[in-house]
């Protein structure tokens, strides 16, 4: 029976066996290249081009594999008990590529917690997954998943014969679920120690940066992967080793392995802490502290006041953000108190005639509700032209044209805008042309080095570049009278530190520059 090539350079390997009577495919050969670099044709088992590819890819992966002296065709010697739940069966699978069951986190959390002990569990995320799907197609990326679980089967397997978990002659037992498109979960029920699991961790991805993952006939490609770990109790093991995932990809780095009984022994604080920050939302505990910003010519009061959140825990004490910011976002509260924030500051103002400022961070700026809330506080209360709105953590600005849509509305009521740690990067001097300011807040660390003539020289500059802008600037860290000095002799309009002013309730600011109260209400 002749035997054609396929035009279709997607499927370069593949022939097809045809009838000369009326040209129907009855059969695939495949061509390819032995671990010797032998050429060798043969017949595979396919009933459609996809399959013979499919077939041609696992001869490819399988002389690889041989060739690092880890073919998945050689059992282990010991045996490695691969425990999975039964799956539909796809028709003409590999025998090599062993189906995983896709289940939900929450499915899988079950199988874990039913567990009952401690227990080993790693998360492990595909870097950009998504970018496959997008520029090879979903099929290629469904066959790259194939590919990747069958490679942390056969790693795995190597372990055993390398006798690294035995203990006692108690070989690894695992579980791997494919939970959705790019994550994987290996539960390790053998009990090994934290150490081995970063062994276990190394491997793996010595594994997937050293493979080759075909995605056409012509082309092979590398992957990366993500891996969080942990050895906790299984009731919340695979929360634990979320905790790390998330916190390596936050890190960008390749592994962490989440230390539960760290958890366990600090638990109490992390509990306290939320229990703090729903009684602050719960009892409106949110407190606005004040510090002043001092104009140069003018140091005996100040000109406004910047504000700054603080809250109360259960002794009274009061608490700076270092103690609470992080966390107040990490269990999604920091919208609440971000709000009652901004109702204790308009709160102060309409009792008073002092210009304030407030913080608003670019999370802040691209939240609706609390914009929304600002906005209608300023219109309310009229008070417009004594605010400043100070975009913090300018640096982490990703949408220029959100943030000066937002100037924009600020303005029309009046309101100054400011930007912070201006000169930390060169992301400053963007936001600088490209954001309607009023104010700009000297990096405080150049300031700090101040009596070092590079730094000197730099912030002079800076100085100079923004009063030719039209810009004001504001030293802040001025912690001494050097600093001040310094700081003034270089055309700095405005300062700020703990040197003029640390920071206060209102009540205590009021009676530390003799201000009294206007009662708007009468």
């Amino acid at each position: 029976m002749p035997m054609r090539t396929i035009d279709d350079k997607r499927y370069k390997g593949i022939s097809e066996l045809y009838r000369k009577s009326d040209g129907s495919v009855t059969g695939y050969y495949v061509t390819y290249r032995d671990a010797e670099g032998k050429p060798v044709k043969r017949r595979v088992d396919a009933e459609t081009k996809d399959e013979a590819l499919h077939e041609l890819i696992e001869i490819r992966k399988e002389i690889d594999l041989s060739k690092q002296g880890k073919t998945m065709s050689v059992p282990p010697k010991q045996p490695i008990r691969v425990e999975r739940a039964p799956k539909a069966p796809v028709k003409k699978e590999p025998a090599a590529v062993s189906p995983l069951t896709v289940r939900s986190m929450h499915d899988c959390q079950k199988v874990i917690s039913a567990f009952g002990k401690d227990a080993i569990v790693m998360l492990i995320d595909i870097v950009a997954f998504d970018d496959i799907s997008i520029l090879y197609g979903y099929e290629t990326a469904d066959r790259v998943v194939a590919e990747m679980e069958s490679l942390f089967i056969s790693t795995i397997g190597g372990f055993a014969s390398e006798n690294i978990f035995s203990v006692g002659g108690v070989s690894m037992d695992f579980k791997l679920y494919h939970l959705h498109a790019d994550r994987f979960c290996l539960f390790v029920k053998t009990d090994f120690s934290h150490r081995l699991l970063d062994i276990v961790a190394g491997r793996l991805l010595e594994a997937v940066s050293a493979y080759r993952f075909a995605v056409t006939p012509e082309c092979e490609i590398n992957l990366n992967v993500t891996i969080g770990a942990t050895k906790a109790d299984s009731a919340v093991s695979l929360m634990y080793a979320e905790k790390a995932l998330q916190e390596a990809k936050r890190l960008h780095n390749s592994y962490i392995f989440y230390d539960s009984r760290s958890v366990e022994q600090n638990g109490h604080l992390f509990n306290k802490t939320y229990e703090m920050l729903l009684d602050n939302i719960k009892e409106e505990k949110v407190t606005p502290y004040f510090q002043g910003i001092f104009d140069a010519d003018a140091l005996d009061k100040p000109a406004k006041f910047e504000s700054l959140m603080r809250l109360v825990d259960k002794e009274g004490r009061i608490l700076s953000p270092a103690g609470f910011l992080e966390k107040s976002k990490e269990y999604r509260l920091y919208t609440r108190l971000m709000l009652q924030m901004i109702d204790k500051v308009f709160a102060v103002m309409q009792r008073n005639t002092m210009h304030m400022t407030l913080n608003l961070s670019f999370v802040d700026i691209n939240n609706p509700e609390l914009c929304k809330h600002l906005l209608e506080k300023i219109k309310q209360t009229g008070v417009g032209g004594r605010l400043t709105v100070e975009i913090v953590e300018s640096d982490q600005i990703r949408d220029i044209e959100l943030v000066n849509e937002f100037i924009f509305k600020l303005k029309k009521n009046g309101v100054l805008i400011a930007i912070d740690d201006f000169g930390s990067g060169f992301s400053n001097f963007d936001n600088l042309l490209n954001l309607e300011i009023d104010y700009v807040k000297l990096d405080g660390s150049l300031i700090s080095k101040i009596h070092d003539r590079k730094h000197r020289v730099i912030l002079a500059n800076m100085v100079n570049i923004c009063h030719e802008l039209g810009i004001k600037t504001i030293g802040e860290y001025i912690a001494d009278v050097g600093l001040l000095r310094m700081a003034k002799s270089i055309g700095i309009d405005y300062f700020q530190g703990y040197y003029l002013h640390k920071p206060q309730s209102w009540e205590q600011t009021a009676r530390t520059f003799g201000y009294g109260e206007v009662d708007y209400a009468s």
